[in-house]
């Protein structure tokens, strides 16, 4: 598995390559604009040039795009709706300028309403998203801890989703490790995550898992709730994360840490030293 991390583009898209390569990181995940407003991502010729240089240059990939916090496809509320979709059409376009994995992004809660209705409204941004966005770049559809009434908490929730849209093969998932933990998915050993990745396939389908977030669970097992914790220190623990780490149907998948970090400045060298300690060395195999 490649081990990467979630890093900051202040000062400039290329900065990403430069904070992923202090830490060490084999990939890196970025927000192409503020996650937390509306904004619209805006990066100068210049940036994106010395961003696909050192694309080429690194080693260092693939780069997922996270989607912003805001979006929000199941709401009753169309004007959220159409901000949402707006934004992913946005963000998909930006992916395909930086050639990038696709855009990752939580697909949104119906708040008080059924999870039913908030999937048919999904359904139909989807759809709308996919229809404007005509580059090869995929939406990667989060799994959720499943608090709030969110979409995604449950395998079927987005197995559902694709199926609406016809198996579009722009429809992708990414699994993230704290969140399924506290969905109530076993996978602290290689048994629960064969059980749990049996589950995936015959929900979604293997086919469509495109990367993981590594992340500790704060909060126990089936919680519900989504606290991040860094590797080792939360509920997962290093053995959870040997069982992961060295899953065969998820080894040649890129992994992005989204963890506080033991500075608390975000993801950082332990944090990656941990994972790989817990892969083995040729001298090992």
């Amino acid at each position: 598995m490649k081990f990467g991390a979630h890093v900051s583009i202040a000062g400039g898209l290329d900065r990403a390559f430069e904070r992923a390569a202090e830490i060490t990181a084999d990939c890196a995940q970025i927000f192409v604009a503020a996650p937390q407003r509306w904004l619209a991502a805006k990066h100068s010729p210049e940036s994106v040039a010395k961003f696909l240089e050192l694309r080429d240059t690194s080693g260092i990939g693939p780069t997922l795009i996270h989607g912003p916090y805001l979006i929000n496809l199941a709401s009753a509320d169309p004007v959220l709706r159409k901000r949402s979709s707006d934004a992913l059409v946005s963000q998909l376009e930006w992916s395909d300028r930086l050639g990038a994995l696709g855009v990752c992004f939580h697909v949104g809660s119906p708040l008080k309403e059924s999870v039913e209705i908030g999937l048919e409204r999904a359904a139909e941004s989807l759809k709308e998203i996919l229809a404007q966005a005509t580059g090869p770049s995929p939406l990667l559809l989060e799994t959720t801890a499943g608090g709030g009434n969110s979409i995604g908490g449950r395998f079927e929730d987005l197995g559902s989703l694709i199926e609406s849209l016809s198996g579009d093969p722009r429809i992708q998932v990414c699994l993230d490790t704290c969140h399924i933990f506290a969905a109530g998915y076993p996978c602290v050993t290689t048994a629960e995550l064969d059980e749990t990745l049996g589950r995936f396939d015959r929900a979604i389908g293997l086919d469509r898992l495109t990367a993981v977030h590594l992340n500790d669970s704060e909060f126990a097992f089936g919680s519900h709730r989504d606290r991040h914790a860094n590797i080792g220190e939360g509920q997962l623990g290093l053995e959870g994360f040997r069982a992961i780490v060295n899953h065969s149907l998820l080894t040649k998948l890129p992994g992005y840490l989204e963890v506080p970090g033991f500075n608390d400045e975000g993801p950082d060298l332990e944090n990656l030293q941990r994972l790989r300690n817990l892969t083995p060395t040729p001298e090992t195999l």
